[in-house]
């Protein structure tokens, strides 16, 4: 099991990411609606995951990351997003994000998250 946080601005989009995280057998620490409340989430609850959106109102998914990979270069990442613009595509796997996925890629999502933890996903 692993704990995550959710970091989108839509309230219906971080339900469905967090039904299917739950259903999944996952913890949901956390819901943060942009990047800057995801920075603020992390730090309280340090979870193992952060699922974020990059085109948010507010603070972008972009900036939050760089914000959390400042304060714990090691956390890890899964951008879940409709973006297809290349060069922000190629910024977010320059921070280092450990998967880029669609935002109805579930299933990817949930191999993502087990791939992370190291939990064999049946």
């Amino acid at each position: 099991m692993a704990t995550v946080l959710i970091v989108d601005d839509s309230s219906f989009m971080r339900k469905r990411i967090a039904e299917v995280v739950e259903e999944a057998g996952h913890e949901v620490v956390a819901l943060a609606e942009d990047g800057e409340a995801g920075f603020d989430a992390y730090r309280k609850y340090k979870p193992e995951i952060v699922i974020m959106d990059i085109t948010m109102r507010g603070t972008d998914g972009i900036r939050g990351v760089e914000l959390i990979k400042v304060f714990d270069p090691h956390a890890n990442i899964i951008f879940m997003t409709m973006v297809q613009d290349e060069k922000v595509i190629e910024r977010a796997r320059e921070l280092g994000a450990v998967g880029f996925l669609g935002k109805n890629e579930h299933g990817r999502l949930v191999e993502l998250i087990g791939e992370v933890v190291g939990q064999e996903v049946v």
